[in-house]
């Protein structure tokens, strides 16, 4: 079977998926971008800037190791800028046909254990599942936004989950309030579209996230809150009599006025109710593996109504997955509220796979700009076998089957232009160097500065 180099020039293609983030940025600092990226793609581990530099980089090209240490320290990134991008490329993958489903924003923060006390940002936090007899972490916190799109695959509707950034949070800032910046920036671009549905653990749905969902008409919310929101029966109907009307009914007790149905192995129960969190109604589902025992109840919020979002896969049922379309209506939120499980997952690979946790940076700037390098050098290895014939074959394999098969061929393809650069002419080697016309200055064989 022929290689893949030889069915397409990977490196050039990478180049065209990348150019968009790649025009936001100066010449030479474009170009040390991309080898940067090119490397993420192409190494095993990456476990510092030296290293890369070291294995990968210096037999590229003959740029110093400070100026990649600069590029990413001291250079402004237009990260926000990058993110809107990522976000245009998701949503030119939704087929026209499916213009009209919800898409998905989850948002989430993940902790990063580091050694050693340099770092910028460097903070002890607590980590909820990290269990030892501590349950404190020193490291780093980062706030992450993922978006879910609706494609077509294989006949099937299925939802492509993207990350769309992280930010690093220093310990005087608010996760809420960079949050509602990542929400607002993501919402320049989802403002037009009908149905955009954000998804969040109990952390989130308060303060200047709940604002920023007022804010955007077309931002709905599902989210897990906290046991002890305050929750009220809908306002009752007006007296006729003098004064202003209620807006809330009676106040409700989760554990003694609702009535809870056993779903396979949980009680769940459902109302239509009032918080102190919107002037508006919203959904209310409670679940429990254990009547008797309170602390395992779940409380799951939707500004949603479930008959608003049947209505919106309402023609969509044939090509919809079974588990979407087998659903109780009555728990389509509780059911949409497990995508959120997607970033998860994605911090799990990234971490695992893509060697997310092992920069060896010490600046703010330094840590955010490549920990958004490998998010994005993994976004591309879920897009690009969708948007190119020639690696449709990767599909529906994982991120770490593309990114090595892809990463072969980077080796292969740079393997032979610095094989023809040393022994053909320029007549015969020509057509090699377009494939990285970086390399290729004034006619003469030259390596990118």
């Amino acid at each position: 079977m022929e290689t893949l180099y030889q069915n397409t020039r990977t490196i050039k293609r990478l180049k065209e998926y990348f150019q968009p983030y790649l025009l936001l940025l100066t010449q030479p600092s474009g170009t040390k971008f991309f080898l940067i990226l090119l490397s993420m793609l192409a190494m095993q581990f990456i476990t510092s800037i030296r290293n890369i530099h070291k294995w990968f980089l210096s037999g590229i090209c003959d740029t110093s190791l400070n100026s990649y240490y600069y590029l990413l320290a001291i250079t402004e990134i237009p990260l926000e800028a990058f993110f809107r991008i990522t976000i245009k490329i998701a949503l030119s993958l939704i087929p026209n046909e499916l213009n009209g489903l919800p898409i998905f924003l989850i948002i989430d923060d993940t902790l990063q254990a580091k050694f050693g006390t340099h770092f910028e940002c460097y903070q002890t936090m607590f980590d909820h599942a990290k269990h030892n007899k501590t349950n404190y972490l020193n490291g780093h916190c980062f706030v992450a936004l993922m978006i879910s799109v609706p494609i077509i695959i294989e006949g099937s509707i299925r939802y492509l989950n993207i990350p769309v950034g992280f930010r690093l949070r220093d310990k005087d800032e608010n996760k809420l309030k960079i949050a509602s910046k990542m929400l607002d920036n993501a919402m320049i671009i989802l403002g037009s579209y009908p149905m955009t549905i954000l998804l969040c653990d109990s952390w989130y749905p308060k303060g200047d996230v709940r604002k920023t969902v007022m804010r955007h008409k077309n931002l709905n919310l599902i989210a897990n809150v906290r046991i002890d929101t305050n929750i009220f029966e809908l306002p009752p109907p007006r007296t006729g009599k003098p004064g202003a009307p209620r807006k809330k009914g009676k106040a409700l007790d989760i554990f003694k006025d609702f009535h809870f149905i056993l779903i396979e192995d949980y009680y769940i129960a459902v109302k239509q109710v009032m918080t102190n969190l919107f002037k508006e109604p919203v959904y209310l589902t409670i679940t429990t593996p254990n009547i008797l025992n309170h602390k395992a109840y779940r409380l799951f919020i939707s500004t949603l109504m479930p008959d608003v979002i049947r209505n919106q896969y309402n023609g969509y049922e044939k090509k919809l997955s079974d588990s979407l379309v087998s659903q109780i209506p009555w728990l389509l939120p509780l059911y949409l509220y497990s995508f959120r499980w997607s970033i998860e997952v994605s911090f799990y690979e990234l971490k695992t796979f893509w060697s997310f946790g092992l920069y060896m940076l010490r600046s703010k700037n330094g840590i955010e700009n490549f920990v958004n390098m490998l998010a994005m050098s993994y976004t591309s290895m879920k897009v690009l076998p969708l948007i190119d014939r020639k690696l449709s074959f990767l599909i529906n394999e994982s991120t770490l089957t593309a990114k090595n098969v892809i990463g072969d061929a980077i080796k292969q393809e740079l393997f032979l232009w610095r094989f023809v650069s040393n022994f053909e002419s320029y007549v015969n080697s020509e057509e090699i160097f377009t494939i990285f016309p970086e390399f290729y200055i004034n006619g003469k064989h030259s390596k990118a500065s």
